[in-house]
Order: C-alpha cells, then sequence, then structure tokens
C-alpha cells in the first residue's frame, strides 16, 4: 500500500482496521500522524453534531405586534455555521495536507543530516551515475557542483539525497520518485526555503538556508532529472 491510497482510505473511513492499513501505518510514521489527526477531527465533527440545539416544537401562532412574530434566526445561522466550519475542516486536510507533511517530512529528514550541508568531499562522475541508477535516476548535471550523494530512507523508500553547491551556498535536493504532486508548492520552515515541483515520476523537493535561488535549481532539476524505467 502506497501513501496515496493509505491517505485515501484514511480519509473516507479514519476509524478504518484493515489490515493492508495497519501494516503501512505501522512502517510510516508521517501516515500514523495523518490517521492520529483525521481520527481527531472526526471525533470534534461527532461532537459539534451532537451539540447542536434541538429545534423547538412549533406554537400556536397569535396575534401579537410585529416584533414578537420574527423568527429567531441565531439556531439557523449556529447550524449553518457548523456545517460550514466542518466542510473547510475536511477540505482542508484534503487538498492542503498531503504536500503540507510531505513538505514537513523533507525538512525533518534534511535536519536529521546537519553534515549534508558541510559536505565538500569529490564525488567522481562514475560514482554519483551507478548510485542514481540504482535508484532509477540518471542526472545531466556534472559532478563538480555535488558534494554530498547518499541514498537515505525516506518514507517508506531508499530516495537520492544530494547536495548541490551553488553562486549562493549549499541547496539540498531530493529525488522523490514515489510521491507525486499535483502542482508546484513553496515552503519556509525553520530557516530554510524550499519547493516542491512535479516530475515525469514524482516529485522533486530543494531545499536551502534562505532559500533565494531554490526555484532556479528546481527548474534546472526538472531538466536535468531522467526517470529510468527499472526504478524502484
Amino acid at each position: 500500500m502506497t501513501c496515496d491510497e493509505a491517505r485515501l482510505q484514511i480519509g473516507a473511513e479514519p476509524g478504518s482496521r484493515n489490515p493492508a492499513l495497519e501494516e503501512h501505518v505501522q512502517s510510516c510514521g508521517a501516515c500514523r500522524q495523518f490517521r492520529d489527526e483525521m481520527r481527531t477531527l472526526d471525533a470534534n465533527i461527532r461532537r459539534a453534531m451532537e451539540q447542536l440545539p434541538e429545534p423547538e416544537p412549533a406554537r400556536p401562532v397569535r396575534a401579537a405586534p410585529r416584533a414578537w412574530r420574527q423568527p429567531r434566526p441565531w439556531q439557523q445561522w449556529a447550524l449553518a455555521a457548523s456545517v460550514v466550519l466542518v466542510t473547510f475542516s475536511v477540505l482542508g486536510v484534503w487538498l492542503l495536507r498531503p504536500s503540507d507533511t510531505l513538505a514537513r517530512d523533507v525538512v525533518a529528514h534534511v535536519q536529521s543530516e546537519p553534515d549534508s550541508w558541510l559536505a565538500r568531499q569529490h564525488i567522481s562522475a562514475q560514482d554519483i551515475d551507478a548510485g542514481l541508477r540504482s535508484a532509477g535516476v540518471q542526472l545531466d548535471i556534472t559532478s563538480d557542483s555535488i558534494t554530498y550523494a547518499h541514498m537515505c530512507w525516506f518514507r517508506g523508500h531508499y530516495v537520492p539525497h544530494l547536495v548541490m553547491q551553488t553562486a549562493r551556498g549549499p541547496t539540498t535536493i531530493l529525488l522523490l520518485r514515489h510521491e507525486p504532486v499535483s502542482a508546484r508548492r513553496t515552503f519556509h520552515e525553520d530557516g530554510m526555503s524550499g519547493v516542491l515541483v512535479p516530475s515525469a515520476q514524482g516529485s522533486i523537493a530543494v531545499l536551502a538556508r534562505g532559500g533565494d535561488d531554490v526555484e532556479q535549481v528546481a527548474q534546472v532539476m526538472q531538466q536535468d532529472v531522467h526517470w529510468l524505467p527499472d526504478g524502484r
């Protein structure tokens, strides 16, 4: 089961105990957190609906001054506001949460490898090519600008983690074959700026401290990354 499949099932039924889903969330912290948040949201929605005021029984209409015959709007507004709030909460989770979670996980992964920013090792073009091909990737870029290249465990898969030196300093790149995104998305967290961009297979994450040139690097990577058919 992929992360996308797991989140679709969680969104449709937060309380599901499907064995395949249980197996996936045990090995994927991001999906496990997503399920916890969806279950909390579901419980809050149920409580809110249970606490809505019950409609008052109909009363005989009597002749009275006009002011006394006006209907009470507050109950109708309370119900409408509750429905709108629930709707926007669910839409917020469905439309924003997957990419937000992915961006947060990318930042957390890069923070877990602080030495990658400082690496200045020389990596031969042959070594880079061999490592990337094992992940089903070919990169049209000179090895002189890459100072860090590792295969890292990320959300259930090994992914290429590169650091490329630019005129403004080091920039981190994660090639995420198994993490598709529908549109370009920028993010800023803990002093780092980044962008997630769609690719022919999955997505590409680019981060930098300051982040002045992440967009430019992302454009280059979209052109220079080629996904091989035998990638895992």
